[in-house]
């Protein structure tokens, strides 16, 4: 995928990122949190350092675990990722090891939203099985984005932030994104400030609310997105003319990590994952 045009405020976190997977030794990397908080587009820029890219070369694969929802369907988009030659009635998964097997230099596998197959109903043991056997080869390094506070599996995550995943952004960095996102109509303009840090402190500074708030300021005004703002809270927070999903829409990420944390236990997974709601519950 194409490296996110605005991505601020996160240059500690790629270079904490950077410094892991560079090491010789393969490692393992969880880039955790609640929905919205930019885990891909952070995964995006660590994998595409220049210091990543020469250890790697070519051998950089990312996996968009929407996609596939149990050990198998991953198998297969890693062999079409890793354009792998499959003979007739062969093992798919037999074809995958032998090549990580017998690679000529380390590789990096990138499981993007890998909550997909992690809670899919029926599909934990398989995907699990999986990941571990897949850690177990010393050319393969890798890489998760999740919603949660946990790493997947007993592999030994190195994780990115604090305990309970990586944090939003600070205020003037969220300022920059909101004002990169919404053009040069605020770039220079300093009447908006206060209405701009107004608008950050009750979005919680959330990479995606920020995102979709600063869509609305190309065709009306700070005053008149405030005043939508306080009527419609995250209702407003949507992409238009695209189909809702965790991408487009805050209400729906939230949806989504609710569903995903419902199990006893996760309280305060889904607190943080709801933490920017202005009210709260």
């Amino acid at each position: 995928p194409a490296l996110p045009l605005v991505f601020k405020g996160r240059g500690e976190l790629v270079e904490q990122g950077v410094d892991i997977l560079s090491q010789q030794t393969p490692k393992f990397l969880a880039i955790l949190g609640a929905g919205g908080m930019g885990k891909t587009s952070l995964a995006l820029h660590i994998i595409n350092s220049s210091l990543l890219k020469d250890k790697f070369a070519r051998r950089c694969y990312f996996i968009p675990c929407e996609l596939f929802e149990d050990a198998e369907a991953l198998v297969l988009g890693l062999i079409h990722v890793m354009e792998l030659n499959m003979q007739k009635n062969q093992s798919k998964q037999k074809v995958l090891f032998d090549h990580l097997q017998t690679a000529h230099g380390d590789l990096l596998i990138l499981f993007d939203n890998f909550e997909t197959p992690w809670n899919h109903s029926g599909s934990r043991i398989g995907v699990k099985n999986l990941l571990e056997k897949i850690a177990q080869h010393n050319r393969v390094s890798l890489v998760v984005t999740m919603r949660g506070s946990g790493g997947p599996s007993d592999i030994p995550w190195e994780k990115l932030g604090s305990k309970s995943g990586i944090p939003t952004l600070l205020p003037d960095a969220a300022k920059e994104a909101f004002k990169a996102f919404a053009g040069d109509i605020l770039q220079n303009t300093e009447k908006y400030e206060s209405d701009i840090d107004s608008l950050m402190n009750q979005l919680e500074y959330v990479p995606l609310a920020i995102r979709l708030s600063a869509q609305h300021v190309k065709r009306v005004s700070m005053k008149v997105l405030m005043r939508m703002w306080n009527t419609h809270k995250t209702s407003m927070l949507n992409e238009d003319g695209r189909e809702l999903d965790r991408l487009t829409s805050v209400s729906f990420s939230i949806d989504l990590s609710i569903k995903l944390f419902r199990i006893t236990g996760n309280t305060l997974r889904l607190l943080s994952a709801i933490a920017f709601l202005p009210d709260g519950i």
